[in-house]
């Protein structure tokens, strides 16, 4: 039996999770636009803020602070568990679409959640998918510069930041 996992409150979590055998589900526009409505309607059923995002050809990057009260455990089981019925449904597939549990580290202070920002959005400049982080739209600094509010939760400074494409910002 797996180990319950301790949640700290109100804090900001870094999430991933893969594909099952690290299938490129995600390669075509059709996965990516399944994974983004599956989140907005996570957005429409719990609390959370969502403050990044990226999807990936094979994974997702989610940097998310769950309300109090709401658990980040089933937000994520939600996720997955819609998602893998939407692909199979459209796919005529009864695979399983998510591979083991996913991965889950709270930002430690301030400085790592903003490193953690900037690793999820460099995912897909790093996979050679886009040039520039504001480029890829499928992750949530394409919807900062670009003033889309449906999904991040963002200010308007993160979006000036954005809109001057800061450099990466120094090791610690």
């Amino acid at each position: 039996m797996r180990k319950n996992r301790n949640f700290i409150a109100g804090a900001a979590y870094h999430v991933s999770s893969r594909t099952n055998n690290k299938t490129r589900v995600f390669s075509r526009h059709l996965g990516k636009k399944i994974m983004l409505l599956v989140l907005q309607s996570a957005k429409e059923k719990y609390q959370f803020k969502l403050h990044n995002f990226c999807i990936m050809p094979n994974h997702i990057h989610l940097l998310i602070t769950p309300a109090e009260g709401t658990n980040l455990s089933r937000i994520m089981q939600w996720i997955k568990t819609q998602s893998a019925k939407c692909w199979n449904r459209i796919h005529g597939s009864t695979d399983h679409l998510w591979g083991s549990r996913f991965f889950a580290r709270p930002a430690k202070d301030w400085w790592d959640y903003l490193l953690l920002h900037h690793y999820i959005d460099q995912n897909p400049v790093k996979a050679g998918l886009a040039a520039n982080p504001t480029d890829w739209e499928f992750g949530g600094a394409f919807q900062i510069a670009n003033n889309i509010s449906d999904l991040v939760d963002y200010t308007s400074l993160d979006r000036q930041a954005y809109i001057k494409l800061l450099p990466p910002p120094p090791k610690r």
